[in-house]
């Protein structure tokens, strides 16, 4: 038994290790919060559990914005129970709030949204809290903001210096590797034109992309300077997406070259030779900026492919923003991105999401309300904590099943925990000493991936049920009871997210894919610069999270890639058709444009015909390219070929495309 104790610790060493840090911080800030004689103590320990993150620019900052929404929820909960003299009215003041801070927290990312969830729980929390405890209101809303300010300060003190800050050189890495992964598949389209090898490559090089996106906001949290080269570094996210794009349409229009001129392929060869190079060391030689080679490259192809140098020209400005920010010691100047990057705003489930929060904080309230269950502020707390703080999921009713279970453990270790061993017992180091190895246990389950969200809640309900700290008498029922009621608010809110207003993967995706239909019909219609490229901007980012979403979600994920690769392109086409037209008479390709992508746009909110709309927008676009004489001639630069756009469009946007694994 002695060796099998041993070569569990051995092989669990780093867990463990985690698991006392963390523990060691909560029950550090319950201690803190107790000494200060701070109202509901065991918030402080719970803030503590929650602001653990795996590293320190994380960590801070997260810390940062959830005191910053605590502070706001608490001032909001502490009007609300000032000036709301029923249930009924508490009832309809939480719902309009938590809808409030839900919709806007779902058209923000990250930290920031996070900051708007925390606000709308906090203040069901203080107002909840306040009501049952009237004489005792300014209290718990000073207790919430103090204990808070503990949980962050105790576990950033036991816990910063052993975690790790976040290693800029990873994400130059990466960068680095799919500007070359990008510039060596240009060089190969070159040489052996679009088959399908180049596909699935293409395609791996949009995922990658879309993967380095969605990590940027924790690399560059904690730290204004990696904030600045965040910045630069979606800029050579766009760069890199017109690449593929203005490539795609190369690689077609070199097809229909005539492979039998000898000049011809002696410059195509001589550019993708060059290009093989500016990849090789950009993929090898670590810290040199290679951005003067890859200039120079760019020239060379723009004197051949107007179109796909000045693509070229722009991955150069973008990498070597990037690249020097990387290179020097000192802050870098704060040089505005040569690209724009406009994040997508899903202001359709924004609303849905509000709504969501609405209905059912106030169906719940007004039952209680009713009824006058002496419980029900219980459920109305943990609902709102759960419809608001988990809306932005992809797929919150998954994650809040696993909530529930992991709800129902905590709760009913905290009543078992609190009536057998906890009876009768004032002192709060007891109680201290008592829930340590409960605790423990539960940051230890945290700390591995399998079991980590239902651990996570199970141990914050744990604390919350349990209330150590507080030196009150309980009637065992009564205590059950609670714990019943916070479980079945859980379960509401999957309830909410599951059949009230559903939000799933394939619900979002949907969003995103007639948001990218209506971003060509905006595209089209644009009549200034600015508004297409605050169009093309928009379409770029909701693309990457069509791409990232399918890769985790979608089980045939590559269909989705190949029609985010098409409208990349068509978006493209469209751009060089409006660059023709401007610069000749007008034409009747403009109507048929606008109105091929009004009936694409229209389609997109019926997934079953989209798939049919896709082929007869390909199959106009592809008449005005290549029988509008004005235009036409104009546009072949750009040449896309339709019919093979169709065909990764139509897989995208078809009924086998807006489905997802839910």
């Amino acid at each position: 038994m002695h060796n099998s104790i041993r070569r569990f610790i051995a092989h669990h060493w780093p867990h463990l290790v985690i698991a006392g840090r963390g523990a060691a911080a909560a029950l550090a800030a319950l201690a803190a919060a107790v000494f200060l004689k701070l109202e509901n103590p065991y918030w402080a320990a719970m803030t503590a559990l929650i602001v653990i993150q795996p590293t320190r620019g994380l960590l801070f900052e997260k810390s940062f914005y959830r005191l910053i929404g605590t502070a706001i929820g608490s001032v909001a909960g502490l009007l609300l129970i000032l000036y709301a003299d029923s249930p009924m009215a508490l009832t309809i003041a939480l719902s309009l709030w938590i809808a409030a801070c839900v919709g806007i927290g779902n058209l923000l990312y990250g930290l920031r949204s996070y900051a708007f969830l925390m606000a709308a729980c906090t203040c069901a929390v203080v107002a909840l809290s306040g009501h049952q405890n009237p004489l005792h209101v300014y209290s718990i809303a000073f207790g919430r903001i103090a204990c808070i300010v503990v949980g962050i300060v105790v576990a950033t003190a036991v816990t910063a210096l052993f975690t790790p800050r976040q290693s800029r050189d990873e994400l130059e890495n990466r960068l680095r590797r799919v500007a070359a992964d990008s510039v060596a598949w240009l060089a190969l389209l070159l040489r052996q034109g679009r088959g399908g090898t180049l596909v699935r490559r293409e395609q791996d090089i949009l995922i990658e992309i879309a993967e380095i996106e969605s990590v940027l906001d924790v690399v560059g949290a904690g730290s204004l300077r990696l904030k600045r080269q965040k910045r630069h570094a979606r800029s050579l996210i766009t760069s890199l997406l017109s690449l593929l794009a203005v490539g795609r349409l190369a690689g077609e229009q070199l097809a229909r070259h005539n492979d039998n001129d000898h000049r011809h392929g002696y410059w195509r060869d001589l550019l993708a030779r060059h290009l093989e190079e500016v990849a090789d060391k950009l993929e090898n030689s670590s810290r040199v900026n290679c951005t003067s080679e890859m200039a120079a490259t760019a020239a060379e192809a723009k004197a051949h492919l107007p179109l796909l140098g000045e693509s070229l020209t722009e991955i150069v400005t973008s990498l070597r923003l990037v690249l020097d920010g990387y290179d020097t010691m000192a802050d870098p100047p704060d040089t505005q991105p040569s690209n724009l990057f406009l994040r997508h705003r899903d202001w359709q489930e924004a609303r849905r999401a509000a709504l969501r929060a609405f209905g059912t904080i106030g169906v719940v309230g007004v039952t209680w309300s009713l009824t006058g269950w002496t419980k029900g502020p219980l459920m109305l707390m943990a609902i709102s904590i759960m419809i608001s703080i988990f809306s932005t999921k992809e797929h919150p009713a998954l994650f809040v099943g696993q909530i529930f279970c992991g709800a129902a453990i905590g709760s009913a270790t905290a009543v078992f925990c609190r009536i057998v061993m906890l009876s009768g017992v004032t002192d709060p180091l007891v109680m201290g000493v008592t829930v340590a190895p409960f605790v423990l246990c539960g940051v230890l389950a945290m700390s591995y991936r399998r079991t980590a969200i239902p651990a996570t809640d199970a141990t914050l309900f744990f604390i919350f049920v349990t209330q150590p700290g507080v030196p009150i008498a309980v009637v065992p029922a009564d205590l059950a009871l609670g714990a019943v009621a916070m479980v079945m608010g859980v379960g509401s809110a999957w309830i909410a997210y599951r059949y009230l207003i559903p939000i799933n993967p394939g619900i979002r995706l949907r969003s995103l894919l007639a948001a990218i239909a209506n971003d060509m019909q905006l595209l089209a219609a644009a009549d200034s610069p600015v508004a297409k490229e605050r169009s093309r901007a928009r379409m770029h980012h909701r693309v990457i999270r069509l791409v990232a979403m399918a890769t985790r979600y979608h089980t045939d994920h590559l269909a989705l890639v190949e029609g985010g690769l098409a409208a990349l392109a068509i978006g493209r086409c469209i751009e060089r058709l409006q660059e023709a037209r401007e610069n000749s008479r007008p034409s009747p390709a403009v109507g048929i444009i606008r109105d091929t992508l009004r009936a694409l746009s229209d389609s997109a909110r019926r997934p079953q015909s989209v798939s049919t709309a896709l082929e007869n927008a390909s199959i106009a676009l592809y008449a005005v390219l290549g029988q509008d004489g004005e235009i036409g001639g104009a546009s072949d630069r750009a040449d896309a070929d339709a019919p093979d756009l169709s065909r990764g469009s139509a897989r995208c946007w078809g009924s086998r495309g807006a489905r997802c694994l839910i």
